[in-house]
């Protein structure tokens, strides 16, 4: 009387784990993109994602005839996501000569520019060598570019950094005057203050080093699987001419002023 039940439980128990397992291996199999929010380069307006960073990721994906949906993370879980799951993208990283070997770079969205930012009510913040930046707490986000870059440069969070995990939440503490420096692409506060209509030039000194110049790419998670790899770079040389491409990679800002 017993046995008919249990057998037909354990039969149902068996395919429910197998669906369960099939789910898993599609999730882990699916295209999925992954970006951390930047007012200049791709952001949320409107429940919708915009900026010339995740246009050109879309005319990546139309191009390779392949779909992946882009959630916007703090970066230091885009870059974890990225790093460690497969068929992942990411946009806008900074490749450098630590990252080359660990992502597969799919095409250029931005050339980037850091500076140290000071408050001009405060000149003491002022700083023309790296020396001098390293007598002042500067605010960084963490495990961005800015971050890696400062500390390979021999800056500490023991001593001078000050790292949050997003860029609204440092822009916040560097206007408060909590901080003395904001290390970060100096467009982002003419955006923001331009959002204010407020002069930036009267309100911030921007302190540029030849060595902060980058570039800034979509790039995939190093086991992406071949055949997914071999669509998007063939649709990145394709891009290389696209006037659509070559506009969004100029452009600046796609937000409202």
């Amino acid at each position: 009387m017993i046995k008919g039940p249990f057998i037909a439980l354990f039969l149902l128990g068996i395919v429910f784990i197998n669906i369960l397992f099939m789910n898993s291996a599609r999730a882990e199999s699916d295209l999925i993109a992954v970006a951390a929010e930047h007012p200049m380069l791709q952001y949320q307006e409107n429940d919708e994602i915009k900026g010339p960073s995740a246009e050109i990721l879309k005319l990546l994906l139309q191009t390779s005839e392949l779909e992946a949906p882009l959630d916007l993370l703090p970066w230091s879980r885009a870059y974890h996501t990225v790093l460690n799951r497969k068929n992942t993208l990411v946009v806008s990283m900074v490749r450098t000569q630590a990252r080359e070997e660990q992502f597969h770079w799919l095409i250029k969205v931005s050339e980037l520019v850091r500076g140290f930012i000071s408050l001009k009510s405060k000149p003491e913040n002022s700083i023309r060598t790296i020396s001098e930046a390293k007598s002042k707490t500067i605010i960084v986000i963490r495990d961005s570019y800015g971050h890696h870059s400062l500390m390979n440069l021999g800056f500490s969070e023991k001593t001078n950094l000050y790292v949050v995990s997003t860029l609204k939440h440092g822009i916040a503490l560097f206007l408060s005057g909590k901080v003395d420096l904001i290390y970060t692409d100096p467009n982002v506060l003419t955006d923001y203050f331009l959002e204010l209509q407020q002069d930036s030039e009267a309100l911030i000194t921007v302190h540029i080093l030849p060595e902060t110049r980058r570039e800034s790419y979509i790039a995939a998670n190093i086991n992406t699987d071949i055949g997914t790899l071999e669509k998007l770079n063939l649709a990145a040389n394709k891009l290389q001419t696209d006037p659509n491409y070559q506009y969004y990679l100029a452009f600046k800002a796609l937000i409202k002023k």
